[in-house]
């Protein structure tokens, strides 16, 4: 009734578009017992009992450069332009040099950049790998506090607009703000605003980016539970599609795709 109304335009609605960065109609297509699991294990479903978070002292910059220390080679400014494989390897081709043969490749992309890399996708990785969508969305990082709420009591580190109480909204429309989210010194506001660059005043912005996000429906979910299945001993997929979309997901599965190829953390 006007409850169960009130309760997905004001609650379910804005939280899965500002964690997902995805637009609120979109956002209705949710698989209710994935998103019921996700609150579970944040702790979200209960007054009490949510569970203590860690962080990296200086960010993920730092665990990247340590590990970077232990590569034998990195090239940045490289794109890679098509992967083919061959028994027992891969040959890669990247920027404007030549194919170079690999033993084994991790593919860490979006899977559809990952399906346009590949010369020779089977026939399961074209199934698997193109059941996932992705929402594009116009981000920009600035300091105007007007796009926060008036009250700052009412003010979060996800900030919903909510211009009606409907699913027919074409894009998210959130601020995050980064004080909050990386405990920035008080003093200054700064916030990454979605899809709203016409309210921000144009004197305080920073920069601007255009961001990719995963869209979460029964078919991606259930081509999850298929990406251990393509990872062959050559070829290993790693990234955040294949948990939540967060940091931690593309972690999880980037020690999984070592473990695929032999080497275990």
């Amino acid at each position: 009734g006007g409850y169960s109304r009130y309760f997905t335009a004001h609650f379910a609605l804005p939280f899965v578009s500002a964690v997902w960065s995805c637009p609120p109609g979109t956002a209705m297509d949710y698989p209710a017992d994935y998103l019921f699991t996700f609150l579970a294990n944040h702790g979200l479903l209960s007054v009490t009992g949510s569970p203590h978070w860690r962080t990296v002292t200086g960010g993920s910059q730092t665990y990247v450069d340590l590990i970077g220390k232990q590569l034998t080679a990195i090239r940045t400014g490289a794109p890679v332009r098509s992967v083919r494989r061959h028994p027992g390897g891969a040959e890669v081709i990247a920027g404007p040099g030549r194919p170079q043969q690999f033993d084994a490749v991790v593919i860490a992309t979006h899977p559809d950049q990952a399906l346009r890399l590949l010369a020779d996708p089977t026939p399961a990785e074209r199934r698997v790998l193109g059941a996932f969508r992705y929402t594009s969305n116009a981000a920009v990082l600035h300091t105007d506090a007007g796009l926060l709420p008036s009250s700052p009591s009412a003010r979060a580190s996800w900030n919903y607009h909510l211009s009606s109480c409907s699913a027919e909204a074409a894009r998210v429309r959130v601020s995050y703000h980064m004080n909050r989210l990386q405990r920035l010194p008080a003093g200054r506001d700064y916030l990454v605003t979605l899809n709203s660059a016409g309210r921000i005043d144009p004197r305080r912005v920073l920069a601007e980016m255009d961001y990719s996000h995963p869209v979460y429906t029964r078919a991606s979910v259930a081509a999850q539970q298929a990406l251990p299945g393509l990872n062959d001993g050559v070829t290993a997929y790693a990234g955040a599609y294949h948990g939540w979309g967060f940091h931690e997901d593309g972690c999880r599965s980037g020690v999984a795709a070592a473990a695929s190829l032999g080497s275990h953390w």
